[in-house]
């Protein structure tokens, strides 16, 4: 076991050859440019910021808008980097991928070997890779071996860029069964109207874990590239200001939604998904197993209307949705 080798590095500091690694944050955090960033660095074989890099294929695999990325992201950021056409060599998947469906997986897979090593797959974003549930064990736990499968049959590394909880954002918003099985856990707080963002090392599981990384994000065309800001400094982690029942209550809607999420036409609807309250009560009570069925009923109550007050969430007709801010 002494003999096993010392981990390599893919992206000095960052991210390890053949490892998993995460990347997750609040909406707008501008997750998306900096995983482009570090990708198309793999594939340039340039520096990212300083840090080596070695040099190998990279796949995206973009859940959400994938058109923008390839027709504009990606675009913009060989252009501002100045990367000849011909050194030009990532590829965009261009189907749906369900990382917990086996035959979704071979199918990834022969199109990577088709187009030879790769060394790195980003697939943004997290939540519509999966035929099933985040927050259902069966689903993690497919999920997880389809994507072991891919690192033993080619090689790569891949990052998953996640969004962060609605009501803790110190972890992405998924089962613990996927949060345990990163090798690599990499968070990203981001100020859109400083149009800044940090990039910070949370942990490796076989490495040092320390890293920073400010960033100024310069337009490039009709996209955004980050340039690196020593000024720009990671903030510190925001104070909770719902009590630990109101939390609960927070995420037991977050999880209703995606389970039982649906759309509502009509003007008194918003235009995200809505749950019925029935629906987010019970997800609600599975948060409070040691409680009566009495202290419950009032918990739910007393978070149901908070949450409203706080504008946290809201609701309409039995239902009920999240309040973006």
């Amino acid at each position: 076991m002494r003999d096993l080798p010392e981990p390599e590095w893919l992206v000095q500091g960052l991210i390890q050859k053949q490892s998993t690694a995460v990347m997750f944050g609040r909406s707008n955090a501008f997750k998306s440019f900096i995983a482009i960033d570090i990708g198309l660095s793999v594939d340039t074989g340039q520096d990212w910021h300083g840090h080596t890099v070695s040099t190998g294929g990279v796949l995206f695999v973009a859940t959400e808008g994938a058109n923008g990325v390839g027709r504009l992201r990606i675009p913009g950021w060989y252009d501002h980097h100045r990367i000849d056409e011909g050194d030009r060599r990532a590829f965009l998947y261009p189907k749906e991928i369900r990382l917990d469906v086996t035959d979704d997986i071979t199918a990834l897979i022969n199109a990577m070997n088709i187009r030879g090593y790769f060394g790195l797959v980003v697939i943004d974003i997290f939540g519509g890779s999966m035929a099933g549930s985040e927050i259902e064990d069966k689903t993690a736990r497919a999920w997880v071996h389809g994507v072991q499968r891919i690192l033993r049959e080619t090689g790569a590394s891949i990052l998953t860029v996640a969004h962060t909880g609605w009501a803790d954002d110190s972890r992405a918003r998924m089962h613990t069964h996927f949060w345990g099985s990163f090798d690599t856990r990499l968070k990203v707080e981001g100020d859109k109207e400083a149009m800044t963002a940090t990039l910070t090392v949370e942990r490796h599981k076989d490495a040092d874990s320390t890293g920073s990384w400010g960033f100024r994000m310069v337009q490039a065309g009709d996209s955004l590239v980050p340039e690196m800001d020593a000024s720009v400094k990671a903030g510190a982690s925001r104070k909770a200001t719902l009590s630990p029942g109101n939390r609960a209550a927070l995420i037991a809607l977050d999880e209703a939604l995606q389970e039982h999420g649906v759309r509502r036409e009509g003007p008194d609807w918003p235009g995200c998904q809505v749950v019925q309250i029935d629906q987010w009560r019970k997800r609600f009570y599975l948060h409070s197993i040691g409680d009566s069925p009495e202290a419950k009923k009032k918990a739910f109550q007393r978070a149901q209307s908070k949450l409203r007050d706080t504008g946290h969430a809201q609701y309409f007709d039995d239902h009920a949705w999240l309040c973006h801010g």
